[in-house]
């Protein structure tokens, strides 16, 4: 019989524990990283719970999960066995024998990896799964596969182009929700700069935001504000100095520096009369 589950993702989905209590009645999710060599990380892991359709959970992950939050999937075989599976995949190897952890259940990091694949290396990759539904995309199993046991070893191998692949495609595809966010905020700050001008201008927000140490989705959207209204040289201008101190300030956790600089930020354009949104 085939059955409906969703893998969702702990990190993304805020007191994900005590949201399925409720909108399940109390079915206990199964965590990817139990038993595995990432055990301690267990509460930062995706789980697989049991969905039926229509149910309140069905209509939560629809509503506020699906596109960056978790998967639902399709199978016939043995939850035991799903589960197996679904766990082998949690790592992979990349060059010079480095294991790496895999999210492959980021909806799109699934459909970058899948999608285009030849359809008997699909079919092996996703072993007992029959169905993958994205957002405008079903990932459709051709010969169900047996599932592969988890091992600290990872089976799965990630080429370097494979990575590169996977990182140019998320860095486009975030860069579309950047512009979409810093026009609506900051419409000011960008002019009415043509559509490929607004996409270089994200790609270099988001690599100003990773060498300054931001590169989860919530840091880089915050990073925004200052890389639109400070301008393409911040932090590194000569007007800068203050929000410099506040980024090498010691013992200060990244979304702490990110609130300061934000206040610093706030504090500025109440006073400064010539920068303004």
């Amino acid at each position: 019989m085939n059955r409906a589950y969703l893998l969702l993702d702990q990190i993304q989905i805020e007191n994900l524990p005590e949201r399925l209590f409720e909108l399940t009645g109390g079915v206990m999710p199964h965590s990817l990283y139990q038993r595995t060599a990432y055990s301690a990380l267990d509460k930062a892991g995706p789980v697989l719970v049991a969905v039926t359709p229509d149910s309140p959970l069905a209509q939560v992950f629809s509503q506020e999960w699906s596109t960056t939050a978790g998967l639902w999937l399709e199978s016939q075989a043995d939850e035991g066995a799903l589960l197996e599976h679904l766990r082998s995949l949690i790592h992979a190897r990349v060059e010079g024998d480095v294991t790496v952890l895999f999210r492959f259940y980021d909806p799109r990091i699934t459909a970058l990896w899948l999608a285009d694949k030849p359809a008997a290396e699909r079919d092996r990759l996703m072993g007992p799964v029959h169905l993958i539904r994205l957002p405008g995309l079903q990932i459709r199993q051709l010969t169900e596969q047996p599932a592969i046991p988890y091992a600290d070893r990872p089976w799965l191998v990630l080429t370097a182009e494979q990575l590169n692949d996977l990182n140019a495609a998320k860095r486009r595809t975030f860069a579309g929700q950047l512009i979409e966010h810093a026009l609506r905020y900051f419409p000011k700050c960008l002019g009415s700069q043509e559509p490929t001008a607004l996409q270089q201008w994200a790609m270099d927000c988001q690599g100003s935001a990773a060498r300054n140490g931001f590169s989860a989705v919530e840091e880089v959207l915050l990073w925004a504000r200052f890389y639109a209204v400070l301008g393409a040289d911040f932090p590194d201008g000569p007007a800068h100095g203050a929000y410099r101190q506040l980024l090498a300030e010691p013992g200060v956790l990244p979304r702490q520096r990110l609130d300061n600089l934000n206040g610093a930020l706030t504090h500025q354009l109440l006073t400064d009369k010539d920068l303004t949104l």
